[in-house]
């Protein structure tokens, strides 16, 4: 039977109208200005499309993913789908999310309407905040896995009442309940929570309403058991996965325990960590919410002051009339929903506690209708009714659910589309300076060869520099310009381009010479190749392919006892560099699996015995970016003993692999291994 059929004829063409204009403005939301907000790629969206969904494209189908602490499979594997069909870009990265979030803003309308049958406006109110909100938005727009959770919550919790509604009927009219259940178990972690609501619900008709469960408590058992059967190949892979590695963030169900620290707390008696974690997490909606730029702008609360006051007006008109089954039902939901981030860190985290998302909205809009209905009835109760009153009293009611409607949704759109994408730190953490460079390169097609400064953690800003540029002939060489600096092959021309962060070492920025701003926050340079001559070295071939051609110190005058020196190496790549296969590994990485780099510097400071000094090994280069006939250079930075020595130092370098700590051999003129370390004399002693 349709939900609609109640309603007369006009009615309900305006409510199918409102419906399709509520989606519009909920699709509509979550898709424009993909490539501007978020302002770029973060790390976790990199190791969900590069690290797993991959997987399944390349042949996998895993039930549960080891790496990155721990993830179930479902979001995905839908991704792959859709990147199978869409290519790696900014819409197929985000279009899924974007899917799911407004088929959230559409189920939470069906669901108020199933819970509260003649309360179209308190549907149509909780929906639409929801499809505007700052949260809902968040997740609708970034390529994270939480958002596929809020949809299966409210399909089951919809079927689930149109079960509880209906005739008894057969117990098998229960199996979609169980089927949708058991899925959702396979979206994310917070899922575990949905089962638990549904139990506690159960037991509270079972106490007070037990004819509600007479001829259905079968089917619930039926919905049960379906689940169980849905998710044991799931549960079972976890529980195999487990191990005491979990502690250290490594494996299946990692991520519970890296963030439980309220929970280990009360473990050793102190209880002052979640009393504080539960209280912050309670003032998410009205005092400060999620601490974190990632999906906040940190301290902001979901509300303003009367969305905030509204919630907790729709909490305690639930405790009022908890013996409904259908206002209880809205605590249970919001208390478990909340209670992830009661037990982790951070508290009032926006993501962690995504199952309480659609109740957080359906609160206020009931409390507005609510007293809205009380005092209408009040007023035509009253013995002092005057013409116009109840027509005055209509109008109030109308402008305040305009206004809490109308300034949350001003506030939250502002705030995500204009405010938080132009924070320093959210452009950090979503690395917009690359997404500017990609830009700029795609408008010059003279740029071909780049030099692109970069943090160099791991391979994510290479793989985000490849999605967002979109022509086929750049070629970026990555280097941290703390410590490196790379030259192109083009090195007279404008080719490097260095982001706002990380800053320049002095001695990198003296081979600079600014060319032009790309944007307020990424400038491109022109490199001076002018090295020193006093190389303290021969220049020194190497195995893999590449070559030391210059070593010499920096500064001027004899370093004093206790200083740090810096050393600046000069290479050249030869040939293609010999590298062993570096496939893309989700961070943390799966068990037992390297998740580090394959070639690096190792560069000892050596007292006259040979014993160590100190040692900075590194390559702040990514050399799976380098191409034959580049060069680089790179410090070394070393702390000199306290006290003085009489006898001269030595620094002792090479190439080797990280991962099986094997030196690269030198060559000598005819090309035949001759040793696995160059030695640097140190020059003149303090």
């Amino acid at each position: 039977m349709s939900l609609l059929s109640t309603s007369a004829p006009a009615a309900r063409h305006r409510e199918w109208a409102f419906i399709v204009a509520l989606l519009l403005l909920a699709w509509g939301l979550r898709l424009c200005c993909l490539e501007e907000v978020p302002p770029g790629w973060r790390d976790d969206e990199l190791i969900n499309i590069h690290a797993l969904s991959s997987r399944v494209l390349d042949g996998e189908l895993p039930i549960y993913y080891l790496g990155a602490s721990g993830h179930e499979p479902l979001y995905h594997h839908l991704h792959a789908a859709v990147h199978a069909a869409l290519g790696f870009n900014v819409l197929s990265g985000h279009i899924l999310s974007v899917a799911f979030g407004t088929l959230s803003v559409a189920l939470t309308y069906t669901l108020v309407r199933r819970l509260f049958p003649d309360r179209r406006a308190t549907a149509a109110v909780a929906a639409l905040t929801l499809s505007t909100s700052f949260w809902s938005l968040m997740y609708s727009r970034t390529a994270i896995r939480h958002i596929s959770l809020p949809p299966f919550v409210l399909a089951t919790l919809y079927l689930f009442w149109r079960r509880l509604d209906g005739d008894a009927g057969t117990p098998w009219r229960w199996i979609p309940v169980g089927l949708l259940l058991g899925a959702s178990l396979y979206t994310y972690t917070a899922s575990r929570l949905l089962p638990v609501l549904l139990f506690v619900f159960s037991g509270y008709l079972a106490l007070f309403h037990r004819q509600r469960l007479r001829g259905r408590w079968r089917g619930i058992l039926v919905a049960l058991l379906v689940m169980v059967m849905v998710v044991s190949p799931l549960a079972g892979t976890i529980v195999q996965g487990r191990s005491r590695r979990a502690i250290e963030g490594i494996g299946a169900d990692a991520r519970v325990t890296e963030l439980a620290a309220p929970l280990r707390a009360v473990q050793d008696g102190e209880f002052g960590p979640l009393v504080i974690s539960v209280v912050k997490t309670l003032g998410m909606f009205h005092a400060s919410g999620d601490p974190e730029w990632l999906y906040n702008i940190p301290g902001r609360p979901v509300f303003n002051l009367l969305g905030g006051v509204l919630l907790w007006i729709g909490v305690g008109l639930c405790l009022y009339r908890w013996r409904e089954p259908r206002y209880f039902f809205l605590l249970p939901w919001l208390g478990l929903g909340l209670s992830p981030a009661f037990v982790s860190t951070p508290p009032a985290s926006l993501g962690h506690t995504i199952v309480a998302q659609p109740v957080a909205y359906i609160l206020p809009a009931l409390a507005l209708f609510e007293i809205a209905r009380g005092l209408h009835a009040n007023r035509r109760r009253s013995m002092k009714v005057v013409a116009g009153s109840v027509s005055l009293l209509g109008l109030a009611i109308g402008v305040v659910v305009a206004l809490f409607a109308v300034s949350n949704t001003a506030r939250d759109v502002r705030d995500y589309f204009v405010v938080w994408p132009q924070r320093g730190m959210v452009r950090f953490l979503y690395r917009a300076d690359q997404r500017d460079l990609a830009d700029f390169v795609d408008a010059h097609p003279e740029l071909t060869d780049v030099a692109v400064g970069s943090g160099l953690r791991g391979p994510w800003d290479r793989i985000a520099l490849q999605v967002d540029t979109e022509r086929e002939n750049v070629v970026p060489r990555l280097f941290n310009p703390e410590r490196a600096l790379v030259w192109t092959p083009a090195n007279q021309h404008p080719s490097v381009f260095l982001p706002s962060w990380p800053d320049s070492a002095e001695a990198i920025e003296a081979f600079l010479e600014p060319n032009r701003d790309v944007s307020a926050h990424v400038t491109l340079y022109t490199p001076s190749v002018a090295l020193e001559s006093r190389s303290l070295i021969s220049e020194t071939a190497f195995a893999n392919g590449l070559t030391l051609s210059h070593a010499y110190w920096l500064g001027e005058g004899d370093p004093m006892p206790g200083q740090e020196v810096e050393l600046l190496t000069a290479w050249r790549v030869s040939q293609r560099l010999k590298l062993p296969s570096l496939p893309i590994v989700a961070q943390p990485p799966p068990p037992k699996t390297y998740a580090g780099p394959r070639l690096a510097v190792f560069a000892h400071l050596l007292d006259v015995d040979g014993g160590v000094l100190d040692v900075d090994d590194g390559l702040w280069v990514d050399p799976l970016t380098l191409q034959p006939g580049d060069r680089f250079v790179q410090l070394h930075r070393f702390a000199l003993p306290s006290a003085p020595s009489a006898e001269p130092y030595t620094l002792r370098l090479g190439l080797y692999d990280p991962k099986t700590n094997q030196r690269w051999d030198t060559l000598g003129a005819g090309g035949e291994p001759e040793a696995d370390v160059v030695y640097v004399p140190f020059g003149e002693q303090p």
